[in-house]
Order: structure tokens, then sequence, then C-alpha cells
């Protein structure tokens, strides 16, 4: 009988990378005739450090235009370095990309936020994201392939 008891700790959570550009500025604060589009995707990146401890890369690009003008680009990478211990490889998997995502997602989240913020603009508050769904529907995905 094995033992799926999961040993996990957060070793570290930190901003790896981020880079703010607003081409149109000061221009864009006095000529804005309408209202900005804004636009994010962002991928998720496992990189295994050793056989528990793995680093989990949230890579977030947010951009906001105005009849095709970029108003402001956001590009960022939040990370976190986790230790999960467990002999079932699909649930270390599944803890890596639901439970640790949904960890390092609000840091990533903030400071997206509050470099709109300091850029001048209003700040953008991002929607929660459903890791476990979007988990289960590539897996599902690899399974069809």
């Amino acid at each position: 009988m094995t033992d799926n008891k999961v040993q996990f700790n957060i070793q570290r959570i930190y901003l790896k990378d981020l880079s703010f550009e607003s081409p149109m500025t000061p221009d864009v604060f006095t000529s804005m005739s309408s209202a900005p589009k804004v636009g994010f995707n962002f991928e998720s990146n496992i990189n295994n450090i050793s056989d528990d401890t793995h680093e989990l890369t949230l890579t977030f690009n947010v951009k906001a235009e105005v009849e095709s003008e970029t108003l402001y680009l956001v590009e960022l990478k939040q990370c976190g370095v986790f230790t999960i211990s467990i002999d079932d490889e699909a649930v270390k998997k599944r803890f890596l990309n639901v439970h640790c995502a949904e960890i390092v997602y609000p840091y990533a989240r903030e400071n997206i936020s509050n470099t709109i913020l300091k850029g001048g603009f209003p700040p953008l508050f991002l929607s929660p994201i459903d890791f476990h769904t979007i988990y289960q529907n590539e897996l599902e995905k690899r399974k069809d392939n």
C-alpha cells in the first residue's frame, strides 16, 4: 500500500521579470477620446529543480489599446518555488498546476494592478482564474491527441 499523503511547503514567491511600456504618454492623458480595450493572456510553466522541488512561473501579457494605438503594455513573470512530496505523479502535477498557481496568482494580479497604477492609469482588477478547469481541459486535449 502506498502512502498518498502530500507533504507540501512554499519555499519562496517572487517576481522574476516585470516590464511596463506606455508609448503614448504624456499625450494619452489629455487626448484619449474613448475607453481603452484591455486584453490579457497568460501561460504557466513548471521547472523541476529537484525530485520534490519545483518552480512554477505564471507569465502575463496585458495590453490596453485605443483605436489600435497601445496605451500600455505589461509583461510579468511571477514565480513560486514549492516542495511537494508524494508518490503519485498525477497528484503532484495537479497540485503544481492548480494549487500552486492559485497561490502565485494573487501576487501577479497585485503586481500588474500596481504597475499600471504607477504608470498613471486606473488600476486593472483581473478576475479570478479557474486553474482547476484549465488544467482539466488541458488533460482532456492531450487525451484526444
